[in-house]
């Protein structure tokens, strides 16, 4: 094991044992909403996916979430110059935006409403509810179809 990147393992009742890396590990100074009081998330690809699994370091709660790249085409939105500070982006175009998913009735949809925004160089994260756009919180993503 590389002795730069301390490991450490979370145990998930729906993923089972998970090796994290610190810098796998992202700090929100707000809550997610309807999660309170959780601060640690680690945010890891699921295999052979687009998807990420977004889970709590020390609780059992979980969200998988979809880069909004991958999700939905000219999807865009101002972030606030205190998101901007409170996340400690450089520029706002280095925010990772990751859509929650849920699914519902076999359909696979995401919160369009309230991304998650990630700074890959601080390391921090945030729920950041869009107020000035009407957008919905279950967009139903279409299936690409296989070629």
């Amino acid at each position: 094991m590389n002795s730069k990147h301390k490991q450490q393992v979370i145990q998930s009742s729906v993923y089972g044992s998970l090796d994290i890396a610190e810098d796998q590990i992202y700090h929100f100074e707000s809550d997610i909403l309807g999660i309170p009081n959780i601060r640690e998330y680690a945010l890891l690809p699921i295999d052979d996916t687009l998807f990420f699994l977004l889970h709590a370091v020390e609780e059992d709660v979980s969200f998988v979430l979809l880069p909004a790249v991958q999700a939905v085409e000219g999807y865009g939105f101002q972030l606030q110059e205190e998101t901007v500070s409170l996340l400690q982006l450089e520029s706002p175009e280095d925010a990772g935006v990751m859509l929650i998913v849920n699914i519902h009735d076999q359909d696979i949809y995401v919160n369009l409403k309230a991304p998650i925004i990630l700074s890959p160089h601080s390391h921090k994260g945030c729920q950041f509810i869009i107020n000035d756009q009407d957008l919905p919180i279950r967009h139903r993503l279409e299936r690409k179809e296989e070629s």
